[in-house]
């Protein structure tokens, strides 16, 4: 009926197109898309694999010293990615908010891969209503 080498072609073949499939599907989950700028901007200075950037100059691009309270919270809500709607693995978007104090800590997620997520951290210090210290950097978390 079929010969071992043509059931080993159509084998091959199928493992091709399976890895094909897989490889189509997991690629995108490499594009973020967000329709923050901030986002954009810590994506285009952030290579692929780099974790633990400092990220405070990106960041207080858009949050400068001084900023109220209210508009850097308001800045921090829209800071939000549209995570990739894979069939193999199911995305995972963290978002929390922390205060301690005075002082803010907010973790967005930035990328989302099969393998992990990269995370923005951001610590806020505000003073009379105004933000007076900052800081940023892009975190890793490998599942």
């Amino acid at each position: 009926m079929f010969s071992k080498g043509r059931l080993l072609g159509i084998g091959f073949a199928l493992f091709a197109l399976v890895c094909l499939v897989f490889t189509w599907d997991y690629s995108r989950g490499r594009t973020t898309q967000t329709g923050s700028p901030l986002v954009l901007d810590v994506l285009a200075a952030t290579k692929a694999r780099e974790c633990g950037r400092d990220a405070t100059d990106i960041v207080a691009r858009y949050l400068p010293l001084g900023t109220e309270q209210a508009e850097a919270e308001r800045i921090l809500a829209g800071i939000a990615i549209e995570p990739p709607r894979p069939w193999f693995w199911s995305p995972k978007v963290e978002t929390s908010t922390v205060w301690t104090g005075e002082t803010l800590e907010a973790l967005r997620t930035i990328k989302v891969t099969a393998f992990g997520n990269n995370l923005l951290r951001m610590h806020l210090t505000f003073a009379e209503g105004r933000l007076r210290k900052l800081a940023a950097e892009v975190v890793c978390r490998f599942d």
